[in-house]
């Protein structure tokens, strides 16, 4: 009986070590691990480089913190450093903050800060960023592995309403849930250029690997989004709008390679949206085409969303392109050049289906879809008849709105730089 009640003490004991944190004075002090390690009762234990967080530990407003260069952050489960004040996390050697073992699952870091941030350097694993404030940050040069899913549905979690960030050359790898996202009712304008996701959505749930919902600006360039073939619920991209948010939204989505995904892109709902110079390819690990696997998917329902898509390659996708709603969806219009919805389409298609079916495009809309200018390339010849096979409207079925396709490209197009020769 002894030997029972002092092991509950000492769970009680650790219980209540790990629910104790830590709070600085907000005194102006500036704050590093070096000085929460040699200040009592923070938690934060040190060895050479590399720091040991028990507990929680928050920077005060009036306050700041300052990270420094090269060193390790061990953090126990459920530990999480909030920033209230003023942050610098500009590391000129990398910053790694980890779990102190794979069997803990700490938080990372929240940010409440007063002004806006940069991170740059940082790598996290298994631990995450998520804020609080309404300053934003710039992120550059930062790396997301493994995120255990905790402390949001993405390891970078945008947050508070109308909060902008830049997000630049960070790479997002393994994490469980989306690599970045935010709340469906957060207008967060950011900009993610340069970055490169591969295989996030581990826990494999309805959470695509870049999960945004419209803003007054949503752009996403330069970046590759490669996902992972057992990965069947994990989408590539989605912009969404389900809140029935308005004023000005934009999207882009340009220069992007996205691949082997549930998915590639989905944009939601009311914005004006722009799809340009993609490579969309393999992107059909839905197990249920019905259920998923186009290479874009443009869903309105309520008739409110304009897009434009030019330049993109898309293959082996389960659909090409599938049109649900929308108010107006401009695949390739060339018939005026000077007018201002002239788009010279210039996409190419090749081998999107399922079941034995070539499905290039699929108008699942009452409107008419101008898709002119572009190259059936799952056809022989670009005839009217040959691109009809591979084209679902109102042709095949009466309830459903025109693909007007011709005149179509007589070539493949060579100029657009981010089309790739790519074998299948």
């Amino acid at each position: 009986m002894r030997k029972i009640l002092l092991t509950a003490l000492t769970l009680m004991t650790a219980l209540a070590t790990m629910a104790d944190s830590f709070k600085t004075s907000g005194d102006g002090t500036t704050w590093t691990m070096t000085r929460l390690a040699q200040t009592k009762g923070t938690g934060v234990t040190c060895d050479g480089l590399t720091f040991t967080m028990t507990s929680d530990v928050e920077i005060a407003e009036g306050d700041a913190f300052a990270i420094e260069s090269g060193i390790t952050v061990m953090m126990g489960g459920g530990v999480r450093l909030t920033v209230s004040g003023l942050a610098d996390f500009r590391a000129t050697e990398r910053v790694l903050f980890t779990a102190a073992d794979e069997l803990e699952q700490p938080y990372g870091i929240f940010m409440c800060n007063t002004e806006r941030t940069t991170f740059q350097n940082i790598d996290f694993e298994y631990a995450g960023l998520r804020n609080f404030s309404y300053a934003g940050a710039d992120i550059t040069g930062c790396s997301f592995t493994r995120h255990n899913g905790i402390s949001g549905t993405s390891a970078l979690n945008l947050g508070t309403d109308g909060t902008s960030f830049t997000i630049t050359e960070c790479t997002f790898t393994e994490c469980a849930k989306s690599a970045i996202g935010g709340a469906a009712n957060n207008r967060n304008p950011v900009t993610i250029t340069g970055c490169t996701f591969t295989a996030n959505g581990t826990a494999n749930i309805n959470t695509p690997q870049i999960n945004l919902t419209t803003a007054e600006n949503i752009v996403i360039k330069d970046c590759r989004i490669y996902g992972a073939p057992e990965h069947t619920m994990v989408g590539g991209i989605v912009v969404s709008n389900l809140v029935g948010l308005t004023g000005t939204l934009n999207t882009l989505i340009e220069d992007c390679e996205i691949r082997n995904n549930r998915f590639g892109i989905a944009t939601y709902c009311e914005q004006t949206a722009t799809i340009k110079n993609n490579v969309i390819v393999s992107n059909k690990y839905e197990v249920n085409a019905m259920n998923g696997g186009s290479g874009i998917n443009i869903y309105d329902p309520y008739i409110t969303q304009t897009t434009t898509v030019t330049g993109n390659y898309i293959e082996d996708n389960l659909w090409g392109i599938t049109v649900i709603g929308g108010r107006s969806v401009n695949i390739g219009k060339t018939g005026d050049p000077t007018a201002d919805d002239y788009n010279p389409g210039l996409n190419v298609f090749l081998n999107n289906g399922n079941g034995g079916i070539t499905y290039d495009l699929y108008n699942n809309s009452y409107n008419t879809v101008y898709a002119q200018g572009n190259y059936w390339k799952s056809v022989a010849s670009q005839t009217q008849e040959n691109i009809e096979t591979v084209v679902f409207h109102k042709n095949d079925d009466p309830k459903l709105g025109e693909v007007i396709f011709m005149p179509a490209l007589d070539d493949e197009p060579t100029a657009i730089g981010c089309i790739p020769t790519i074998t299948t």
